[in-house]
This record gives structure tokens, C-alpha cells and sequence, in this order.
């Protein structure tokens, strides 16, 4: 794929977060929570990538593995809880 100038990247995103948003208010309106939540994931990456908070290609972070920030099992196992609402 070609790479996008930065101004099309953001406006890129930008698109994508609000048709995410679209996507998000069609989950939460069949009462599909889990669903809801993992767009709002997305939206907020691509949020990032439109204002330029996230470098361009893959980008691996150590936030992740440290012990305040559950990793995506530990997430989805505290929303399947209820801990998450």
C-alpha cells in the first residue's frame, strides 16, 4: 500500500473515527457492550492517529506489559465481569 502524506493520514483517520462512531452507536443501540467497547478502541487509535499522537506504521508499546495496564485478556475478563462498566 502507499504510503499517505501526513495530511491525508490524519484526514484518513479522522473518517475512520467518525464512521467508527456511527459503528459504535449501532452496537450500543442492539445492547452489544463488548462490541461498543472494542470500537471505541478503535476510535480513540485513530483519534491518535489524526491528531499525530501515534507514529505512523506499527507501534509496539511497553505500557502495555507493565502490571498497572492489563493486557487484552485481563481486560476482557474484567468487562465479562462487570468491573468495567
Amino acid at each position: 500500500m502507499a504510503s499517505l502524506s501526513p495530511n491525508s493520514r490524519a484526514a484518513t483517520a479522522s473518517y475512520i473515527e467518525t464512521m467508527l462512531s456511527e459503528l459504535r452507536s449501532m452496537s450500543q443501540g442492539m445492547d452489544a457492550d463488548f462490541l461498543g467497547y472494542l470500537i471505541e478502541m478503535a476510535m480513540i487509535e485513530a483519534s491518535d492517529i489524526a491528531s499525530g499522537k501515534t507514529s505512523t506504521g506499527r507501534v509496539h508499546t511497553q505500557v502495555v506489559e507493565k502490571i498497572t495496564h492489563p493486557d487484552a485478556e485481563q481486560l476482557a475478563s474484567l468487562y465479562l465481569s462487570g468491573a468495567l462498566k
